[in-house]
């Protein structure tokens, strides 16, 4: 039965791949901005660079919105905001559960607070946003590929520590360029959180043709999803690893052809995970950077499947592969 967009935009969703920094409203930003008084980068347009809504030429390029992103969350009135403008945003979208992502050190740093007191503001914030917009909602501790992924997530899972691990907190996330080698023992401390906090894994992987960074996902971090994961279709052998260990692709359709993981003449690859029974969901990554929204993305997975089924099918899968516990009956 065909849908339209109305009824794409009632369907109860999940959300389980989205940061923080790109599902608050971009109008939220520019006052915040202006509030501070903060200085913008040399170069940078606000009405240029804010916004992503053509295909760039580098995952590099699509993230340049974040050079004043990480300039806005100056106090933790400041945050409250931000997560209060992605909440509203989360709701309008009929989002019942969510995992937002965020780097947490980047708002110790521009505060001049410790991680913990930084992890600290943004659980309390996220927990007066799900009692007040009745959303549920959890954690993903993001970390950054390159030199300084160990010393970031071992800080991070100190705060967690030291704040009696959040049940908020539910799970880690590898992030960034996917040319920037990591040191070796960054996927071991990913592995041994996993085993002594019991927090589930996700690893950006594949967005950049990579293939080989999905195996090494699934073998040296542990992963549990994969986010983007578009370079997995280029692979029998992968597409039959996330099957067979039922290992979930997070599918931003939108994101994928904005960064150009995807080319705009060509199908999305989750065109390939269906016929290959890969697990996957839909998600939005950065909807506000886009002036999109989740059920964009539901329209775009449409558009390319015309599989109503699958919208139909969504929000249980979701629930199936979320990292929130007690999810059941929600």
């Amino acid at each position: 039965m065909l849908m339209n967009e109305n009824e794409i935009k009632l369907l109860n969703k999940g959300e389980l791949h989205v940061h923080l920094n790109g599902l608050v409203s971009t109008d939220v930003v520019r006052e915040l901005l202006e509030e501070n008084k903060s200085d913008l980068p040399s170069g940078f347009d606000l009405e240029r660079d804010l916004n992503i809504l053509q295909p760039t030429d580098s995952l590099a390029s699509y993230l340049k919105p974040w050079q004043v992103l990480r300039l806005v969350p100056r106090s933790r009135a400041c945050l409250g905001l931000i997560v209060e403008s992605a909440f509203l945003n989360l709701k309008s979208q009929n989002v019942r559960f969510v995992e937002i992502r965020n780097s947490v050190i980047y708002l110790a740093l521009l505060n001049n607070i410790s991680v913990d007191r930084a992890l600290s503001w943004l659980v309390s914030e996220i927990e007066l946003a799900c009692e007040k917009h009745k959303i549920i909602a959890g954690l993903i501790l993001t970390v950054s590929r390159g030199d300084c992924a160990p010393e970031h997530l071992r800080s991070l899972l100190s705060a967690y520590e030291n704040l009696g691990r959040p049940s908020t907190v539910v799970g880690l996330d590898l992030a960034g360029n996917e040319n920037i080698e990591s040191p070796i023992e960054t996927g071991s401390l990913f592995l041994h959180a996993k085993d002594k906090y019991e927090l589930k894994v996700t690893i950006h992987a594949g967005e950049t043709g990579r293939v080989e960074n999905i195996t090494s996902a699934v073998y040296e971090f542990g992963a549990d999803r994969i986010g983007h994961g578009t370079a997995a279709s280029k692979s029998v052998e992968v597409m039959d690893l996330l099957k067979h260990r039922d290992i979930c692709v997070e599918v931003c359709p939108i994101s994928n052809k904005l960064t150009s993981a995807v080319n705009e003449s060509q199908p999305h690859p989750v065109v390939d995970f269906i016929a290959n029974e890969v697990p996957f969901v839909i998600c939005s990554d950065n909807p506000s950077i886009h002036l999109s929204d989740l059920t964009k993305d539901y329209i775009e997975f449409y558009r390319e499947t015309r599989s109503s089924q699958h919208l139909r099918d969504m929000y249980s899968h979701q629930k199936k592969y979320s990292f929130i516990k007690g999810l059941h009956g929600n």
